[in-house]
Formats: C-alpha cells, structure tokens, sequence
C-alpha cells in the first residue's frame, strides 16, 4: 500500500483522523528523498518514538526498493499540534537504508510525541477502550496509545478493562505493557499485587524488551 506523505490516512478505518507518512512504494517513489538525509541524531530520534506497535494484519509488506526487508502494523505519533500521523513500521527502514526524510511536521514534533499533552485524544482512546461495543482493533490500539500519556486518567482506563475478558485474552500483554509504562507511580503501586490476568502480568514483564527491530525482519534468499 502506498499514499503520498500528510494526506489523509485512508488504509483502514481508525477511531481517530490520521495523516499519512512514509507509507512508500515504486509509484512515488522514496518521496523526500531528495532532500537532506537524516541525520544520526534525528535517526535515533525516530527509532525512540517508534517502539509500540498496533495494527497488525495478517500479511506482510515488502520493502519495493531492496526486497529485503517486510513489515508488519504501524506507528502513531501524537503530535503536539493535535495531529496524528501513522506509518508503516517499514518507515525506520525507508529512512535508515533507502534517504527516505519524513516530514518537518512529523520530525520537529517527534520529542513531545513521545509524551503528548492531555486532550481531545486522549479522551476520545479512554472512550474507545471502555466502549465494548466499539471495534476490537480500535480498542486494542487505544491500549497501546494511551501509554503514551503520562497521566493518571490513562492508567485508570487502563485498569478500568482488566475484567473484560475478550480483549485481556486478545489483547491482554498489549494491555500489561501500556501498564507499566506507570511503574514506579504512586497511584500504580497495585501493579504489584498478584491478582492480574497472566498474560497482563506476562505482558508488564516483557516491556523491557521490545525493540523495534521486531517489527521488520530480512526476507530469507529464495532457493533455487
């Protein structure tokens, strides 16, 4: 799937509006790429706010430039100005390997993405996740997101899903890893008590250990 960078995000219906970026391929080519390539600083700035990722589908998405490389899910950058931006999780690779250069929007906003103000945003994911009603994808890429507020109305929604038992079986270690995003607060001090669904706890523990070079792997030389 390929769209031009900043328009709308049109790749899957979303609980929020979205705009595009880095979402490349051979009709347009590595768009930016002819402006000046990150640099390591702004590179290794892009890898931090990329770490959490939501949206997996069923395939994979090959890299049309190297065919080396596929991806799977997205990242989500909230950025300051109230605007969100989705990528391919294939958006490190593009950048480190092919010159691909995001926006300046997306680029000057990426430090407070990483710890956006509370908003309408945050609101509105609080309401998705508690919604049973609402789409499960919706609600489980809430779960993700909302770690990214440092916020005790986050964490209380959060915990508020701990009892549903479709999205803790689904969703439950996604859930567990926006959780302890909250460790060492004092209103999360409970996160150590042993009452918590197994794979929320599995799910506390693993959040270490993500790195995002999880999210795009090498293709494997086809045999002949």
């Amino acid at each position: 799937m390929e769209f031009l960078d900043l328009t709308a995000y049109a790749y899957s219906e979303s609980a929020l509006p979205m705009k595009a970026v880095g979402w490349l391929g051979s009709e347009y080519g590595v768009q930016g790429g002819d402006a000046t390539p990150l640099t390591g600083a702004e590179l290794q700035l892009l890898k931090s706010a990329s770490l959490r990722v939501r949206s997996l589908m069923l395939g994979v998405h090959e890299c049309e430039f190297c065919w080396a490389v596929e991806g799977n899910g997205e990242f989500r950058y909230y950025l300051p100005s109230g605007v969100i931006h989705a990528a391919p999780t294939m958006i490190v690779h593009y950048a480190e390997e092919h010159g691909y250069r995001p926006p300046f929007e997306l680029l000057s906003g990426l430090p407070e993405a990483m710890r956006p103000p509370w908003d309408w945003r945050a609101e509105r994911l609080c309401a998705v996740l508690r919604d049973e009603s609402a789409d499960f994808v919706w609600r489980a890429d809430a779960a993700v997101d909302l770690a990214l507020w440092d916020d005790r109305r986050a964490y209380d929604a959060l915990r508020s899903v701990l009892n549903d038992e479709e999205l803790v079986d689904l969703a439950g270690s996604e859930v567990g890893r926006s959780l302890a995003a909250f460790s060492g607060r004092a209103y999360a001090s409970d996160l150590a008590d042993g009452y918590l669904h197994p794979v929320v706890r599995s799910g506390i523990e693993k959040a270490s250990q993500i790195d995002y070079r999880l999210c795009v792997r090498p293709v494997p030389p086809l045999r002949r």
